[in-house]
């Protein structure tokens, strides 16, 4: 176990968690939502600290990462647990499902039933593999923020790229600590209203404070938004979605919109649920066009469909062309991160001075 830093003694016998945005209350030798923290005589532990899933090499298109240094690989790795209960979970085997939860509960024991490592093991890992960055993921790293830091500051020191993909849950102090060091993130933004995200499971909180906040802190983001039908696709909540991303974060900002499969989900109820349709998902990335949103990107297997392309948004060139999880650069100037044909400045982290100069 690892001692947690974000916490509050209301007494002798219970504190309250201030990691993520849920601000769970534990009593002494109890667990918080996400299983993985733990009050021990008023002090509260991380249970998951050092304990991995695995490692896997991903394209940053597959975060999914598209204005953050395209092309490269990036190592991933994640843990086990989460501070949501998605129906539409696609990693439930690592979060909230099994075996994550048994080995929660071992942990809880005293027990080591997973892999544990050392912050410098995982950087000689991401050297090792050639990688230029890394990636937390898999399941909700918001809720083992306190490794992350640990490896991402070292990754800092190696020169490497450090990428969190998250549900957007972490708290103003986990953001406060995690901005020097994580360079981007792609936040699971799930609908736009607290009923939305507690027909999936998830929870509303803070969600939009903390995601400004975190842009505000200097963190790139992107957006992604897993469109369920009869869930989270209402026009009128799209609308205020959209027009929020433009407002308070930047009309650059890349939303991507990705299909429901109902055969990937676990919920019973939830694989009842039709495919996202194609005509359904241009008509979403219509509503954020109208909203002013330059780069909305669309992913949609089932049906073989994409639209991953950049183009300007001044001049509408192609800025960047993508097979797949293949992109070829072709009038972005990457050392100005400004489209070649007219000069308009693109966001995102195309060059090693954006990704190091912290806001």
């Amino acid at each position: 176990m690892k001692a947690i830093r974000f916490f509050k003694k209301l007494s002798k016998k219970q504190i309250q968690c201030q990691v993520c945005q849920r601000h769970c209350l534990i009593s002494d030798g109890g667990v918080g939502f996400c299983l993985s923290k733990k009050n021990q005589a008023g002090q509260l532990y991380d249970l998951l600290y050092g304990a991995i899933t695995h490692y896997q090499l991903d394209p940053i298109e597959k975060k999914p990462l598209y204005h953050v240094f395209p092309g490269v690989s990036v190592l991933s790795l994640g843990s086990y647990g989460c501070n949501y209960r998605c129906k539409q979970c696609l990693n439930v085997h690592c979060s909230w499902g099994e075996p994550a939860t048994s080995i929660l509960e071992q942990l809880n024991q005293g027990k080591n039933p997973a892999k544990l490592v050392t912050p410098e093991e995982v950087i000689a890992a991401v050297q090792e593999s050639q990688a230029p960055g890394i990636a937390f993921t898999y399941n909700e790293p918001t809720i083992w923020s306190e490794f992350v830091y640990n490896v991402a500051k070292l990754a800092k020191k190696a020169g490497l790229l450090t990428v969190f993909v998250t549900n957007g849950s972490w708290s103003k102090k986990t953001i406060d600590r995690l901005a020097p060091v994580i360079d981007a993130a792609n936040i699971d933004f799930k609908g736009f209203s607290p009923k939305t995200y507690a027909k999936m499971g998830a929870f509303w909180g803070q969600i939009l404070a903390n995601t400004a906040y975190a842009y505000q802190k200097g963190i790139f983001l992107e957006l992604t938004t897993l469109l369920i039908p009869t869930i989270n696709d209402n026009e009128k909540e799209i609308k205020k979605m959209t027009q929020w991303i433009g407002d308070k974060l930047d009309p650059q900002i890349p939303w991507h919109l990705s299909q429901y499969d109902p055969f990937l989900v676990p919920d019973q109820e939830f694989r009842k649920l039709p495919f996202t349709s194609v005509e359904q998902l241009k008509k979403t990335a219509e509503i954020g066009r109208q909203q002013g949103l330059k780069h909305i990107y669309i992913w949609a297997p089932h049906d073989n469909y994409t639209q991953g392309n950049t183009f300007c948004p001044q001049c509408k060139s192609l800025l960047i062309k993508r097979l797949a999880w293949q992109p070829k650069i072709i009038n972005l100037d990457t050392k100005t991160s400004k489209c070649k044909k007219c000069g308009t400045k693109i966001l995102g982290i195309w060059t090693e001075s954006e990704k190091n100069d912290k806001n």
